[in-house]
């Protein structure tokens, strides 16, 4: 198992190379430092992570691999250094005191995930994490901005948050709007279908209502969207909450589990924690997709401060009328999930 480096500080030292190798199956991975674009091992890792104040793990959502290296690297960390906090975009801000109970042992896992409102693949991809830190007594910060309030600013836009009831305004960050313009031009990228969203190919065909975590509408008269603002209360709040973290258990390190474009390219989650905290140290893990045929190693470092390479995930459709049927399903469905305020 190896990672890849780039933009962060790395210690110098001398070890052994390791050889890039191709992966066999879907639980495997390889880290690679993009600094050097050498591969490296989960305890080198942890080791050059050490001074780093943040960490943020970019996943492919529901790939085997990235799941089974977040909880590999946590580990490795918690090893060198047992003041950690695990910070999850898994988990939304107004379940944090779900997220307590459970890790208190005042709740079962049911109830966790039940009143949590934790994801589908919960047990398959994220247990091992939340076991690990309830073990540990890690805490675990539910980072995210509500769902129902992100499809409010998805459906009406930004200044809807001015009417929202103060508790509910609570749980989203201050500073919903700000973001750099390499996080605009790459979320426009992607959503005219040349990107990637989360590491699935976006479809070709745009309906009126798909975009960022399933909202919609591109940019209108060179404006940003809506869809682009619902993903700014997201970033914007996961990272103020770890801002937050970092005041409340001081001489502590985060790592962020997150989607990978949230952390990928230094933007989204990363830009906007460094805008909260300017001296905080950041490193990025970036998964890349390999290719044994024509593996672009110097694309990838780009990502992240290293890299972790793991196989291309199957095709989620192969002929694009099912992909379709089911991309108009699912806005169908969101359509009628209307704002509250």
């Amino acid at each position: 198992l190896a990672v890849l480096a780039g933009c962060s500080h790395v210690p110098k030292r001398a070890t052994a190379q390791l050889p890039l190798v191709s992966l066999n199956h879907l639980y495997e991975f390889q880290l690679v430092r993009s600094t050097d674009q050498q591969p490296i091992t989960t305890a080198q890792l942890a080791q050059e992570l050490s001074d780093r104040d943040v960490v943020f793990i970019g996943e492919l959502h529901s790939h085997s691999a990235s799941h089974y290296l977040q909880i590999q690297v946590l580990a490795a960390m918690f090893q060198n250094n047992s003041n950690l906090i695990l910070s999850m975009e898994q988990f939304e801000r107004d379940k944090q005191a779900v997220v307590d109970k459970y890790l208190g042992d005042k709740i079962g896992e049911q109830t966790l995930i039940a009143q949590g409102n934790a994801w589908p693949n919960y047990a398959s991809d994220y247990r091992p994490l939340i076991e690990f830190a309830k073990a540990r007594q890690i805490p675990v910060i539910a980072a995210n901005a509500p769902k129902a309030l992100v499809r409010c600013i998805a459906q009406k836009g930004p200044d809807v948050v001015d009417r929202l009831p103060e508790q509910q305004r609570a749980y989203l960050a201050d500073d919903l709007t700000q973001s750099s313009t390499a996080y605009q031009a790459k979320f426009r990228r992607v959503m005219a279908g040349s990107g990637t969203w989360h590491g699935q190919p976006k479809p070709k065909h745009k309906p009126k209502s798909h975009g960022s975590h399933g909202h919609g509408h591109g940019e209108r008269n060179g404006k940003l969207s809506n869809s682009f603002y619902a993903q700014l209360a997201r970033d914007n709040t996961m990272a103020e909450s770890i801002a937050k973290a970092l005041d409340t258990h001081p001489n502590h390190q985060v790592v962020a589990i997150n989607g990978a474009f949230h952390s990928d390219g230094r933007l989204g989650t990363v830009d906007a924690l460094k805008r909260l905290k300017p001296n905080v140290s950041i490193t990025v893990l970036s998964p890349y997709e390999w290719s044994a045929d024509a593996p672009d190693l110097a694309a990838a470092a780009k990502q992240g401060d290293y890299i972790y390479t793991i196989q291309t995930m199957p095709k989620r459709y192969v002929q694009n009328q099912y992909r379709d049927r089911a991309v108009m399903a699912m806005i169908k469905k969101r359509k009628n999930r209307k704002c509250a305020w």
